[in-house]
């Protein structure tokens, strides 16, 4: 076609439309109907488990709320939290009081809760059956965990078993005090009625898996399990959820998926008639290729017109991409002679202006990127949800003076996180401590005595030029990877000098870090939030001062260290403000 003229090609144009017309609208009418009846389905069913999973949702979040109501129900906190000094009658005035309480909760709490059971420290109880007793295992489990939920699912293989919500509560006027702990039942019954009242069609099933592959609840209409077929597993379905897809078809069957707030996959399955309908909706199809000929030939007249402009009226449509600075846009050479000319000529120019703008700009852009990659990890979303968490609580408890710390060195952290300059956002030494120092104020309070902080660092270095946020995302992934489940943490934080080379080490005493790990993270951006933060600030560092410099993690007996290292450079006489 390179060596035709325009004239040429309209006479093979005529030749072509006369001889392969029917085979032309059989491929697309056969895309178009096995494509639209697919995507339409899956849209179908992905509509369906979403709405049984927001259902079942529910459910856990009414179970999660319904964990953590005996700190803020007065007879039931009060039962919590007796003092040990009592007389045996207070005491049971407040416990048939508290029992009172748990056996009147509203419908809407107990909705699908099988049984409750409720102690204290002591290892006195309140339990609506021995379904909810604790066990040794429970106590370690739950011990372990510190105040967050725990969801066993081992008890849960069928549609009468349970799944068994477990709490250790923390007292609301004192955070580092635990005052008792909190077993719920949640039936397996009442999730497979969601299943059966939501179901779409009778050949659908249901199945919801475990983090540990078990199957949990299912609602087997299709009759896989029965088959032997195999099922997808836990793993199978989080790595196609984690790549955005949530139904797909494989086999002539649609599986689509959902993943439940507190970990388990629900996903259905379903073999629908409509999609071995296809060919004979095809076959329908080709009835009407006859018509469509026709009509294609009515429109000949008006494509030849169009064959001799269509060639220049997309050049000028690349040139419109071109000037909105889209310098990775080619045109195919191809065509007759004169257009390949143009074509060429377009794709040249192309090619020297993006090597332009890529040379002057790209490196400025990279820059940019990790100040931004290094803002959103300022502002971390469970850090704030916790810190205003931990606010509200005390605040509700009275707690005024720890509240007002906690605010104010908030509101600091986040004027200097937004804070904008035209530098790259280097800032002083001093004033990157001063940011720190708001995030450790606040950790200690929610920490307590859990974890002891320090930072040795001579004032005569405070002066010095730094790249802003590199401390606090490093301390921060020391308390949330390393001392988590730490009762005697430690944290230190030394800055000082070697030669020309100022160097920062985050040291911790608690779980030891994977260095192997630790330095694949560092040298690719890792492709989950997961070490995205180390990332950043060895790629800030290294864009800012080359190669050489960077981060660096190594194990120093019962500490994981993160070391800094940039060169030794004097700030300028301005004074960093909020």
């Amino acid at each position: 076609m390179k060596n035709f003229t325009m004239h040429q090609q309209i006479i093979l144009l005529f030749i072509c439309l006369s001889t392969f017309p029917l085979f032309i609208i059989f491929t697309i009418t056969s895309n178009i109907f096995t494509t639209n009846a697919k995507r339409d389905l899956q849209t179908l069913y992905t509509a369906n488990i979403n709405e049984i999973g927001s259902n079942i949702d529910a459910v856990f979040t009414n179970a999660l709320e319904l964990s953590i109501y005996p700190l803020v129900e007065e007879s039931l906190r009060a039962y919590l939290t007796a003092d040990a000094g009592l007389d045996s009658s207070e005491y049971l005035f407040i416990k048939l009081d508290a029992a009172n309480a748990l056996s009147s909760l509203p419908f809407s709490y107990v909705e699908n809760i099988h049984d409750i059971g409720l102690y204290t420290e002591s290892g006195d109880c309140l339990i609506s059956n021995n379904n909810v007793k604790l066990t040794s295992e429970d106590y370690a489990v739950l011990n372990d965990s510190g105040s967050d939920p725990y969801w066993d699912f081992s008890f849960c293989t069928g549609a009468h078993d349970y799944i068994y919500l477990l709490r250790h509560l923390k007292n609301p006027s004192n955070l580092s005090e635990y005052v008792g702990y909190i077993k719920l039942a949640v039936t397996g019954s009442g999730l497979k009625e969601i299943l059966t009242q939501f179901q779409k069609e009778e050949q659908i099933s249901y199945f919801i898996v475990s983090p540990e592959n078990t199957l949990i609840i299912w609602l087997d209409a299709g009759g896989y399990i029965d088959k032997g077929g195999t099922l997808p597993t836990y793993d199978s379905l989080s790595e196609k959820m984690s790549s955005g897809t949530t139904s797909w078809i494989e086999d002539d069957v649609i599986t689509s998926s959902y993943q439940l707030k507190n970990g388990p996959i629900l996903y259905s399955l379903t073999a629908p008639e409509v999609l071995s309908n296809i060919k004979q909706t095809f076959r329908f199809s080709i009835g009407t290729a006859e018509i469509l000929i026709f009509i294609f030939t009515l429109l000949l007249s008006f494509c030849f017109s169009r064959l001799i402009t269509a060639p220049l009226k997309r050049l000028g449509e690349h040139m419109t991409e071109l000037s909105k600075e889209r310098f990775s846009d080619r045109i195919a050479v191809s065509g007759c002679r004169e257009i390949q000319i143009l074509s060429s000529n377009y794709n040249h120019m192309a090619e020297r202006l993006e090597y332009l703008y890529n040379k002057v700009y790209m490196g400025e852009l990279r820059l940019k990127q990790s100040r931004l990659d290094a803002l959103q990890s300022q502002l971390n979303p469970h850090f704030l949800y916790n810190t205003l968490d931990t606010i509200y609580w005390m605040s509700k408890m009275g707690d005024s003076a720890n509240t007002s710390v906690m605010v104010s060195n908030l509101s600091k952290m986040m004027r200097m996180t937004l804070k904008s300059d035209g530098n790259h956002n280097l800032v002083s030494l001093g004033y990157e401590l001063e940011h720190l120092t708001c995030y450790i104020n606040i950790q200690q309070i929610r920490y307590g005595s859990k974890i002891l902080f320090s930072v040795a660092c001579a004032d005569s270095l405070k002066t010095l030029s730094v790249l802003s946020f590199l401390l606090q995302p490093l301390v921060e992934n020391a308390l949330v990877h390393g001392l988590s489940h730490s009762t005697d943490g430690i944290v230190a934080i030394h800055i000082y000098t070697e030669g020309s080379t100022l160097i920062y080490e985050v040291a911790n005493n608690g779980i030891p870090a994977d260095v192997k790990e630790i330095k694949g993270l560092l040298s690719s951006k890792p492709l989950h939030t997961r070490g995205l933060a180390i990332h950043n600030i060895n790629e800030r560092i290294r864009l800012k001062y080359g190669t050489s410099y960077g981060l660096s993690c190594f194990l120093d007996g019962v500490f994981t260290v993160f070391r800094i290292t940039q060169p030794v450079v004097e700030h300028p006489q301005t004074t960093d403000t909020l």
